[in-house]
């Protein structure tokens, strides 16, 4: 299950260390995927493993990955500020990739919105299942979407956003980890209690 973070229903949670614990008690349901091909949408499917090691292996300080999903609301408004931002990302040498975590015949529709967006950044689909994507990005990603990492040219996890980011609190962080500073940490922005649900993910 993917909850969607509603904007202005988010509440902040300090930012905790990278070894602090999950970030809270969510227990989720997630089916396995059958072994039915996946529709071509035009996005490279990746699962988590082959994600990281294409950070291992891109040669860049880090890179920010954005999680989102065609369905979502705040997702679809994070985008163009990510696509505005990412030039100066990678101006340090972090480069911003996104990955679609949409159900696999929703993968055209992820395709499409990025296009009807003119959104250039290199983008990606994540592979079913779900829940195994998720937790080699982070065992601690409760499950809502938006959400946003910064992986160190080792693939290891520096930062993690869990919900719709602003440019404010993105870019700093990515600054600071570019200069060498110690950033690793969390800022959780939680989920409403009304937030909505993304179909079949139940």
């Amino acid at each position: 299950m993917f909850t969607a973070c509603s904007r202005g229903e988010r509440t902040r949670r300090a930012p905790a260390g990278a070894n602090a614990p999950a970030l809270g008690p969510r227990v989720e349901a997630l089916e396995a995927a059958d072994a039915s091909p996946l529709p071509s949408s035009g996005l490279p499917v990746v699962d988590g493993a082959t994600l990281l090691q294409k950070i291992r292996e891109s040669g860049h300080r880090g890179v920010v990955v954005n999680a989102w999903a065609s369905w979502c609301d705040p997702c679809r408004e994070e985008l163009p500020m990510l696509s505005r931002v990412a030039p100066q990302l990678a101006a340090v040498d972090v480069p911003l990739w996104l990955v679609s975590v949409d159900d696999p015949d929703g993968f055209g529709a992820a395709r499409a919105l990025l296009d009807s967006l003119h959104i250039e950044l290199p983008a990606f689909a994540a592979a079913p299942p779900i829940s195994a994507f998720k937790t080699a990005l982070n065992p601690g990603w409760p499950g809502m979407i938006p959400v946003s990492f910064l992986f160190d040219s080792t693939g290891k996890l520096r930062y993690f956003w869990a919900g719709e980011v602003y440019e404010k609190e993105l870019v700093p962080i990515v600054l600071g980890f570019a200069q060498g500073k110690h950033i690793d940490g969390v800022s959780n922005f939680g989920n409403a209690p009304g937030a909505t649900q993304g179909p079949g993910h139940d």
